[in-house]
């Protein structure tokens, strides 16, 4: 077997489950808190930055990655990983960029539209399934409420000031993706183009 599988599966993590829609209730605090999220990431609009990212099989990879909410998300991959990442709002791309290959699927159903939709609001999404709160940071947990067992996925926040440094995909099997940031650099401008599977295509691929 290649490499190629794994790196594309691993990649694929970000965009591998479906985040619900449904009604559920919540304690005032955790009320309060998802309200609190829920603004931060609304004002949340660019930002670029590096990530690290820790493959179910323990593998490493790093990169840049670049954000313009609603709905762009780009996650370049340091070689010998030749991953790419992109959402253009609508799809999520996952290209091998050794030949260009490329895994899609729709941005609505992966939990990166759990904070790249126009408007967040986690006290309506119903994925979310539980808060956490320890040593300065808080954990929030969604899953899909129709099928439970089907995978997670969990964003780690710094509390004081509020700010998303990591998250976590669990797959239905338990194996865990997880993506942490660092160096973030918030209200940059940012070349569309960046997003845009056709102009990666004609301008990046060879």
């Amino acid at each position: 077997m290649t490499r190629r599988a794994p790196l594309a599966a691993a990649a694929l993590a970000l965009a591998a489950l479906l985040p619900a829609l449904a009604p559920a209730p919540a304690a005032a605090q955790d009320g309060r808190d998802l309200a609190r999220i829920s603004a931060y990431l609304n004002a949340l609009d660019t930002a670029e930055g590096g990530f690290v990212q820790i493959a179910p099989d323990g593998e490493t990879s790093d990169g840049r990655f670049y954000i313009d909410r609603p709905g762009r998300i780009r996650f370049e991959y340091t070689p010998p990983n030749p991953s790419l990442v992109v959402s253009d709002g609508t799809w999520v791309v996952v290209y091998d960029m050794r030949d260009c290959g490329k895994q899609t699927a729709p941005l609505s159903s992966t939990p990166l539209n759990l904070f790249l939709q126009e408007r967040v609001d986690l006290r309506e999404e119903g994925a979310v399934s539980a808060i956490e709160r320890q040593a300065g940071q808080m954990r929030v947990t969604a899953v899909n409420p129709s099928d439970p067992n089907g995978g997670s996925i969990t964003l780690i926040f710094n509390d004081n000031p509020l700010e998303l440094r990591q998250w976590i995909v669990t797959d239905p099997e338990g194996r865990n993706t997880t993506v942490a940031l660092n160096e973030i650099t918030r209200g940059v401008d940012i070349n569309v183009a960046k997003f845009l599977p056709a102009r990666i295509e004609m301008d990046e691929c060879n």
